[in-house]
């Protein structure tokens, strides 16, 4: 391993780029020789925008890679010169991006990620470009594609150090979301990263709650695993159990019930699951809590 490199990552192995150094050693080796140099944007620039007729790009795993350290590079050099990347970023960058028919904004980000353009939430992220730029829901770059399902994004959004604690108007973080949609292998990256499991928004719901909801019973068994409350209630008195009842999610009552949710719980109403079971005609599910 490059020991200057291992420097510049505070010796975490974790993030050092090991497909890029045993596929394309030489690639790496002219990084490194300039990263200290005016021209390391127009490199990065080289390997980063593959669309060209005389090569057929990186693999995924290697892309990624120069990726992240391009990201490394930006946040190390760009935001030491400038507290606003938006206003000072690289010609080189911004006429990339451009050329995409993409503005170079807020907004243009934001919509790069909602495509799924890794590409170029590459380029804004090699620009300088906050990590954690939010729209007007207060979403960042790794809420939307927790929500989306987009879990190469993910995997990179997390590398770069973007915030998983972060939460919207409403106070969900990305675990919510990702919960809620059922996406267990950006549930699973979330919570392998520190993930809060229980995070609460501000009407109280936790993740377990949103998936629960939606009958989502393998990211359920996850957070449960990981040591969501199964009885966690909202402000105004749901429970897994009772939003599962509701919908008629009987595996997800059954898991809830082999991991010990409470069937007395009441909704604010004071209805229970059973009543709620009764009243919506799902028999399986009042066979379940009469057992």
């Amino acid at each position: 391993m490059d020991l200057k490199l291992l420097k510049i990552l505070d010796n975490r192995e974790q993030n050092y780029p090991h497909q890029l150094e045993k596929q394309y050693p030489r690639v790496l080796k002219t990084i490194m020789e300039n990263w200290s140099s005016p021209d390391m944007d127009a490199i990065f620039m080289d390997f980063l925008v593959a669309d060209r007729e005389d090569r057929k790009g990186f693999p995924s795993d290697v892309a990624a890679d120069i990726m992240y350290l391009s990201m490394l590079h930006a946040r190390q050099f760009k935001k030491e010169k400038s507290g606003d990347p938006w206003e000072h970023v690289s010609e080189i960058y911004k006429s990339e991006i451009e050329l995409h028919g993409v503005a170079f904004s807020i907004a243009g980000f934001i919509n790069a990620v909602e495509a799924g353009r890794h590409d170029l939430v590459a380029l804004f992220l090699s620009s300088g470009a906050d990590i954690d730029t939010c729209d007007d829901r207060l979403w960042t770059p790794l809420m939307i594609a927790a929500f989306n399902g987009n879990e190469k994004l993910v995997r990179l959004l997390i590398k770069v150090g973007a915030n998983i604690h972060h939460k919207d108007n409403a106070g969900y973080v990305p675990l919510h979301w990702a919960a809620f949609n059922g996406f267990a292998k950006i549930v699973k990256l979330l919570l392998n990263d520190d993930s809060v499991v229980d995070a609460r928004s501000n009407f109280g719901w936790t993740p377990l709650l949103q998936a629960a909801t939606r009958g989502h019973l393998s990211v359920s068994f996850m957070l449960i695993e990981r040591g969501a409350d199964v009885n966690a209630t909202s402000n105004d008195g749901w429970t897994p159990l009772l939003k599962a009842a509701a919908n008629g999610h009987l595996p997800e009552v059954m898991l809830l019930l082999s991991k010990g949710a409470n069937t007395n719980a009441r909704f604010s109403d004071g209805t229970t699951a059973l009543d709620i079971a009764i009243k919506n005609k799902h028999e399986g599910i009042i066979a379940a809590l009469s057992a």
